[in-house]
This record gives structure tokens, sequence and C-alpha cells, in this order.
């Protein structure tokens, strides 16, 4: 099941669009997460604290970069999932109204989001661990790399939501924007 809804992700998303319809995806929406941020934490953030790379953004009140970034290791996984539940509700609170086709759950959301930030993400882990190794995990090549990546999920988002919910489209770019607009910030404000 878990290969099926990977390739369906890559190679026909608008499968994964029905099969939200219709199945209850939320504990794999949910894995595939927590395997996204612990993955993240073990291999691309514990290179960047071995390689000393630069920070991506200040450090805030005057705390030992070193430090901060090894406390990154074992807090990234738990700030991840609270990202995407912070996402799934403010798009959730906002566009329930709109839903038409099916009826907009926060439970949906979530899984909605969980895959649909999943998928691009997978390519984006191998190569974050080359360039951080290669010595390019510096901001300017890393933080464009990244909103390069969040804007492809926000995109599966945005046709998700007018997929699976029946969200028109004006709304769904709205909303998807938002949530990766809420993605973006809160990765900023912790995330170095």
């Amino acid at each position: 099941m878990l290969k099926n809804l990977v390739c369906i992700m890559f190679l026909r998303p608008s499968g994964l669009y029905a099969r939200l319809r219709g199945h209850d995806l939320f504990i794999w929406a949910f894995v595939l997460q927590f395997f996204r941020w612990q993955t993240t934490a073990i291999t691309t953030v514990v290179a960047l604290y071995q390689e000393n790379s630069p920070m991506l953004l200040p450090v805030p009140f005057g705390i030992d970069p070193k430090s901060y970034r090894y406390f990154e290791i074992y807090a990234y996984g738990p700030y991840g999932m609270l990202i995407i539940t912070l996402m799934a509700t403010a798009i959730w609170w906002y566009g329930r109204g709109y839903a038409v086709t099916l009826h907009m759950t926060l439970k949906r959301t979530w899984t909605l989001i969980g895959l649909c930030f999943f998928g691009p993400w997978l390519p984006s882990l191998l190569i974050d661990s080359f360039l951080v190794k290669q010595g390019w995990g510096g901001p300017q090549v890393i933080i464009p790399w990244h909103i390069s990546i969040v804007a492809i999920e926000t995109l599966l988002l945005i046709v998700g939501l007018k997929t699976v919910f029946g969200i028109s489209f004006n709304i769904s770019v709205r909303l998807g924007v938002g949530g990766g607009a809420l993605f973006l910030f809160l990765a900023g404000a912790a995330i170095r």
C-alpha cells in the first residue's frame, strides 16, 4: 500500500486525490510526515552540525550557533509535525465553508497536506545531503532550493483542495499559497 501511495504521488497525483476522497489515509500521511521530519533531522541537520555549515538565518537571542544547531537535531521532528498541524488547522478553518464535493474535516485536511508535502521532499533529502557534504549548504543555495520545493508542494495542495473538496480554483489558490507561506514562516522562525 505504501509503495503504491508513493508511486501515485509522483506519477499520477490525480489518482492520489481520488483515493483521498474514498479512503482514510490519515495514518499513512502521519507516518510519511513523521518519516520526513525525523529523517531530515538525522541526516541533513546532523550533517549541518558536523560540517559547521553557515546558518540560514541568524540565531535569535544571542544563543551559541553550535548549541542551537545541536538542539535542532532533537527538536526538528516534533517542530515539523507542529508546522504541518498548524497549516492543516489554518487551511481547514478558513476553507471548510467553501468545500462542495466532500465535507472538509481537520483530519482530511491534515491528510491532504501531509501527502502533498511529502512527495517533493524525497529528492530534496538526497540533494540536501549532497549539498551539505560538498560545502554548498549555505543560505545562497539552500534557501532558493527549499523555496522551490515548497512551491511544488503548494501547487499540489492547490490542486488537491480543488479536486478533493471541490473548492473553487481562486479560493484553493488563496488557501494553498497561504498554507505555503505559513510553512515558510514557521520553518524560518526556528529552523536554521
